[in-house]
């Protein structure tokens, strides 16, 4: 489940460009996770990894009490920046998995693209405790998927990184179509037995980049991030030329926002 958690800090290197080119979630995401959890104007909300505030700022504002824990300084200041305005929601940089707070004391706690690096030993135990009696769990990543709209794009893409980054092909797999995207973490909810009510929700996205936009997303991508800096420059230029020669100066993204969730045992 987890990836290369020395990764975690490329992150807040880039903190603007990734405030800049990080893709928010539909607000029908966000409509299932309120139901789910029953949340009303009492309740308190924790976040884990809110980053530069993408996925926080919908539920701020919605009126909503939260509490949100960034790892990287810079991602902590952007989001305290971003949601100033909204006095019932805090900020806290430091590492959630040693970081002290309150027992039972969250209606919901949910993590947008940031569950995966921390440690699944420990993790789901620490979020047991930290919920309220029968509050509620939200866990949701993008995932890429395919249709025919950008079925076009997907070998010169291919033939690009073979030639640049050949190592960010490794385990390369074709796109699935929405329908039939892959879960994960359903199955690692239920064999942690601190959870039940476990449900899997999908929401198509398709977001449109200019080329450089699309350079700039990549360059969020934490593979990306690992590569040599000379190697990454040429990709990535590789990239946006191939966007403005090909495509027309712009590509569209097809991902499903995938959402789980799952209440407190």
């Amino acid at each position: 489940m987890s990836d290369d958690r020395s990764r975690r800090d490329s992150y807040d290197r880039i903190a603007e460009i990734y405030d800049r080119a990080r893709p928010g979630y539909p607000a029908a995401l966000f409509d299932d996770i309120i139901t789910y959890a029953n949340l009303d104007e009492h309740s308190r909300s924790l976040e884990i990894g809110c980053g530069s505030g993408q996925a926080t700022l919908s539920l701020a504002q919605r009126g909503y009490a939260m509490d949100c824990i960034e790892l990287g300084a810079r991602l902590a200041g952007i989001a305290r920046d971003k949601l100033r305005a909204f006095l019932r929601v805090r900020v806290i940089t430091g590492d959630f998995e040693t970081t002290s707070l309150p027992h039972a004391n969250y209606r919901l706690i949910l993590s947008a693209t940031a569950f995966h690096w921390l440690d699944p030993e420990t993790s789901f135990q620490k979020v047991h405790d930290l919920l309220a009696t029968d509050g509620a769990l939200a866990l949701f990543w993008h995932r890429p998927v395919l249709t025919d709209l950008t079925r076009h794009t997907l070998a010169p893409l291919q033939e690009l990184y073979g030639r640049e980054a050949p190592e960010l092909t490794v385990g390369f797999q074709t796109p699935p179509p929405p329908e039939a995207v892959a879960t994960e973490y359903d199955k690692s909810l239920a064999a942690s037995g601190l959870f039940v009510d476990i449900t899997v929700k999908k929401h198509y996205v398709a977001t449109e980049y200019t080329a450089k936009g699309y350079r700039e997303l990549l360059e969020t991508f934490s593979d990306h991030q690992a590569l040599a800096a000379g190697k990454r420059r040429r990709l990535l230029a590789g990239i946006e030329a191939l966007i403005q020669s090909e495509f027309g100066g712009v590509i569209v993204r097809e991902t499903v926002a995938l959402l789980y969730l799952a209440r407190r045992k």
